[in-house]
């Protein structure tokens, strides 16, 4: 696939969604929701798909008004023509945080296969987005949606980079770990699940889904929450510790996200 260039160089994947982003925003009529019927914290207005952005990331838009926004959102993707071409490019652009977090990391580990790795993840991106938006009404926890689709992209991006790479061809014993943790639940799951066994509370799970699933750097967090990225960090580390501990005694049968959980 080719891609325009800026500064002669091949603009990426990613990059391309940022700027089909601007472009919706941009326009005359910028592409805008209205978020003042989806819950606390939301302002009664409608709101452009760049501004709606920053306001997801702030603290006052609570786990289930975020949800709220991503179910809309979602149902909105299927739509038909350039309407719902415009509303699947948004909801991408959306959760660019995370994946450009994902992309960075998969970059340092394979910088060859940038471009490549990023039209996987945008793959698995997708084919997540069109299984979820089928239940999205449904979810008890809406606000994990981003961290889902954010997983699935990740989780093709390690696959291809595997295929691509060789690291599949393991040693039993590390093979029969893989297949382990490919049949653990996923982040945003076992997060639920630590917040339902007690072992996380609500904000200490969302203080992890924020920064490590969906890519908010912790000193914009601490910032947006009136603290030091010092005291929020050592906050983030102690629930990992809790919930590594959790997983490790089996209170928690989740191995595939200790090492999610480690991640700098």
């Amino acid at each position: 696939m080719n891609f325009r260039t800026i500064s002669d160089r091949p603009v990426e994947p990613l990059q391309l969604v940022e700027l089909e982003m601007q472009r919706l925003v941009e326009r005359p009529v910028p592409l805008a929701l209205y978020v003042g019927d989806l819950g606390e914290g939301l302002p009664d207005s409608w709101l452009d798909m760049a501004a709606l952005r920053t306001l997801l990331l702030h603290p006052s838009v609570g786990f289930q008004a975020r949800g709220a926004v991503w179910v809309r959102l979602l149902h909105l993707t299927r739509a038909g023509g350039q309407a719902g071409e415009d509303w699947r490019a948004a909801t991408c652009a959306m959760a660019l945080p995370g994946l450009w977090r994902i992309a960075g990391r998969m970059r340092r580990e394979v910088p060859e296969l940038a471009v490549e790795v990023q039209q996987v993840m945008l793959a698995g991106f997708w084919e997540a987005l069109t299984s979820l938006r089928e239940r999205a009404h449904a979810m008890t926890a809406p606000g994990t949606i981003p961290a889902s689709l954010c997983w699935a992209a990740d989780r093709a991006a390690r696959t291809f980079r595997n295929q691509e790479t060789g690291h599949i061809r393991r040693t039993a014993e590390l093979g029969e770990q893989e297949t382990q943790q490919a049949a653990a639940p996923n982040p945003e799951a076992v997060l639920e699940l630590a917040i339902g066994q007690g072992v996380l509370s609500r904000d200490t799970a969302e203080l992890i889904a924020r920064t490590r699933l969906e890519g908010m750097p912790v000193r914009v967090l601490a910032e947006q929450r009136g603290c030091t990225p010092e005291s929020l960090g050592m906050k983030r580390r102690r629930a990992e510790v809790k919930l590594a501990e959790a997983i490790r005694s089996g209170r928690l049968d989740c191995t595939a996200t200790v090492d999610l959980m480690t991640e700098r």
